[in-house]
């Protein structure tokens, strides 16, 4: 047998020019977004789903919020989930007066917005026109993110939010008043995921990692400029909660479960309904109670979290690969609702949650190689590629924050994007598929 290396022949050159003569079209663009667009509003318009869980109590307080009745649960003020989303939802009751008129309306305007930053980052950060418009595409087609276009979910809106926040930051990052745009927008999407106050700290490293151009006195300034903004979006609401629940909270309440949930005797490194297991009955609230005492119970929670990772603290650290394994092996969390609005429909529901999963994979796999290249530049300073590190910021926020929390496969979503941009990348460099470029422009 001939130990000669094999290399699949890059194709012809007519081949790859009219490949990118077709990416190059003028109308390629509009067309993804066509696409996108219409595939969402197809299945949104053509297989509606109930609110369930998590959207059914976004929608109520909504409608609460949209008739004046303000962010309360059952009479009792609350802030046990964020703000954001239902304020934001509520909006759009009020001028479409509908919610799930609102719904669709909003997730098919943050679509729109996830796939121009989509192009952004990848003319941007991985340098190249080609590799926008494949991430465009492959995007546009994504099974688990056209699901849920009429979903009452908070993930579409958010990652259209924190995808612009970090563009701003990104692209305005010598511009006080692009900052300042920064920081309101990160303000926002804290009021949806209170995690996301952790996001520009990181994003700002990165980008002192990856621009040399960049010195470390620019981006504390830009720190303390964005954090400033954000800061002054989000105090409001936790001064509303000083006065209404007796106690300064942040944005949300939930923190404690959250990190109960991932910190017990019980824990499986995903989400589990654990109001039904001694976890929460050791707590000495009664579950009809978690309302009205929701500040205690987020006391309670965190005090029986942090004392279980003190007694376990080997168990607790040994947990996290896996829950960062549960995080990223599946994809499947657009579908859910479908399960519960259409029981009779299963195997149809299966056979798409299959065609995504391999969808999925495929992407994941591409992005690797993408991860390797950006390490690898980071290390030997290549300026060529260094930027590519910017696509990966989102994606390790989610996965340490799986790491102390649960790995809920959901909270992957707002990394999706930014892996089609990396995974695009990765296949404009196989030569059956290397697409004729111009070079990137050094960095800024």
């Amino acid at each position: 047998m001939s130990s000669a290396t094999h290399v699949l022949p890059a194709p012809p050159a007519s081949t790859r020019a009219r490949l990118r003569q077709l990416l190059m079209h003028p109308a390629f663009v509009p067309t993804c977004f066509a696409i996108g667009i219409a595939l969402r509003l197809a299945v949104a318009l053509l297989v509606p789903v109930e609110p369930v869980s998590d959207s059914a109590w976004y929608v109520a307080r909504a409608k609460e919020l949209a008739a004046g009745l303000g962010f309360q649960e059952g009479g009792h003020p609350t802030a046990y989930w964020p703000v954001g989303w239902p304020a934001i939802l509520a909006a759009g009751v009020s001028l479409l007066g509908s919610a799930k008129a609102a719904v669709v309306v909003l997730n098919l305007a943050a679509a729109a917005l996830i796939m121009s930053m989509v192009l952004w980052f990848g003319r941007n950060a991985a340098g190249g026109e080609a590799v926008a418009r494949i991430a465009l595409l492959g995007y546009a087609l994504y099974p688990n993110h056209v699901a849920y276009a009429g979903i009452a979910a908070t993930e579409t809106v958010y990652t259209a939010l924190a995808m612009a926040a970090f563009a701003l930051l990104v692209g305005g990052r010598r511009s006080a008043r692009l900052l300042i745009a920064s920081g309101l927008i990160f303000g926002v999407a804290t009021l949806i995921k209170p995690q996301t106050i952790a996001f520009p700290f990181g994003a700002l490293v990165a980008l002192g990692l990856v621009i040399r151009a960049y010195p470390w006195r620019s981006v504390l300034r830009a720190g303390v400029i964005v954090y400033a903004a954000l800061l002054c979006v989000v105090l409001p609401w936790s001064f509303r909660n000083q006065s209404v629940l007796g106690e300064f909270v942040l944005v949300s309440t939930n923190g404690g479960a959250a990190l109960l949930l991932g910190a017990n005797d019980q824990a499986t490194g995903d989400h589990f309904d654990y109001q039904h297991t001694p976890v929460f009955t050791s707590l000495g609230i009664p579950w009809e109670e978690r309302v009205m005492r929701q500040v205690e119970l987020n006391r309670r929670q965190k005090a029986t979290a942090q004392d279980w990772i003190r007694r376990n603290t080997a168990a607790y650290f040994m947990w996290m690969p896996q829950k960062v394994l549960t995080l990223w092996l599946k994809d499947t969390d657009g579908f859910w609702s479908y399960d519960k609005s259409y029981p009779r429909s299963t195997s149809l529901v299966r056979a798409a949650q299959g065609v995504n999963q391999a969808y999925y994979a495929l992407v994941l796999a591409l992005a690797l190689g993408c991860a390797l290249a950006a390490l690898r530049a980071l290390l030997t300073q290549d300026d060529a590629r260094i930027r590519l590190g910017l696509l990966f910021c989102m994606p390790v926020l989610v996965s340490l924050l799986a790491a102390v929390f649960t790995g809920q496969i959901r909270y992957h979503f707002p990394a999706m994007p930014f892996l089609f941009v990396a995974a695009a990348w990765t296949l404009t460099r196989f030569p059956a598929t290397r697409i004729p470029e111009q070079p990137p422009s050094p960095p800024a």
